[in-house]
């Protein structure tokens, strides 16, 4: 409630009303991806960059008032993450990873955005798969992905049933209605003008190198270099991907496959060029996963402090690589070692 009295009645904050002022564009046959500064803000970054579908989805938050539409929409911010690692989680990890997670969806939610959304997105696509849920899973992903693009990255978890052809036949059904659904408020030309639009926002998004908290941000200001985002975000995905392909055998355990799903979230994150403080609490969710889900050591404990403290995406990426080697099997002998002799100490 404090948040919603703090950015419904301010209006120099302009996420909410992009996102409520989107549906109306829409259903108006105005562009989406113009500037609207009356309405929206008058900075170049006041735009809005989503799907058609996604002004669609918006819907149920746009026919009210602002501030009746913002406290509907941090209420399902909230709802929705707590439900799905409620989900994904027996208690008492699921409330902890939920306390650890707190800070950065207060700051994600103080921001009115979609963050928290999409990481329930994509734990609840995995829940989904997991109970072999494949059209409510397919269905979420979908949706996911016609509103940020990267939750796209949540198909993965198909993998690991025997029937991900399937899943992508389902995958593809919802994909191609998701992309229709705008037909429902507007004309088959002006939604082609819509996507053409949305593809140049794209475009120019993609050729900010000096935008984001991410990687490729920190390895352009260390080497000096303005390289593209792309091949870096590749080799992250090969390395994402390097324990799945090197461990099949592990494929049917549970906890690897929700460690994998953690490290998933983090990676989003890291390597989203257009990544922004409220976009980490997809990867704090992930970090918080992580870290209920594994033993105490005196390094991860370090590690998710330098999370808590937003030293971003310094923190999270450490995080990150100690994940990886977690689904590699790997260890730090000496940290590990050291970590056992102190527990040994508590315990004596």
């Amino acid at each position: 409630m404090g948040l919603t009295l703090q950015r419904g009645f301010e209006t120099h904050h302009t996420t909410f009303p992009i996102f409520r002022q989107s549906f109306h564009h829409l259903v108006e046959g105005r562009d989406l991806y113009a500037l609207y500064p009356s309405e929206q803000g008058a900075e170049p970054q006041d735009r809005f960059k989503y799907s058609p579908t996604a002004a669609l989805l918006l819907a149920p938050f746009a026919v009210w008032s602002l501030p009746v539409g913002l406290l509907l929409w941090n209420l399902f911010n909230a709802f929705a993450l707590v439900k799905v690692m409620d989900r994904l989680l027996p208690r008492p990890d699921s409330t902890i990873a939920l306390w650890l997670t707190y800070p950065a969806l207060f700051h994600s939610m103080q921001s009115s955005s979609s963050n928290g959304i999409m990481a329930a997105i994509i734990i609840g696509a995995f829940v989904f798969i997991e109970g072999g849920r494949l059209t409510a899973g397919a269905a979420t992903v979908a949706a996911g992905t016609l509103f940020k693009i990267f939750p796209i990255a949540a198909a993965s978890f198909a993998l690991f049933t025997p029937r991900r052809w399937r899943f992508g036949s389902l995958l593809a059904a919802a994909l191609l209605i998701g992309l229709a659904l705008p037909l429902l408020v507007t004309p088959p030309e002006t939604l082609l003008a819509q996507f053409a639009s949305w593809r140049t926002m794209l475009s120019t998004d993609a050729g900010d190198l000096l935008f984001g908290d991410s990687v490729m941000r920190l390895a352009r200001v260390a080497l000096h270099e303005p390289f593209q985002n792309w091949p870096m975000q590749l080799f992250g995905a090969g390395l994402l991907m390097l324990p799945v392909a090197l461990r099949p055998h592990q494929w049917g355990e549970r906890k690897f496959r929700e460690l994998f799903l953690a490290s998933l979230l983090v990676f989003v994150v890291i390597f989203n060029h257009q990544a922004e403080h409220p976009s980490f609490v997809i990867a704090a969710a992930g970090v918080s996963i992580w870290i209920v889900q594994s033993r105490v050591s005196a390094l991860r404990v370090i590690v998710f402090g330098l999370c808590l403290a937003s030293i971003e995406p310094v923190g999270y990426a450490m995080a990150w690589l100690l994940m990886q080697m977690d689904l590699l099997g790997l260890r730090l002998p000496r940290m590990e070692s050291a970590t056992s002799e102190y527990e040994t100490a508590l315990m004596n």
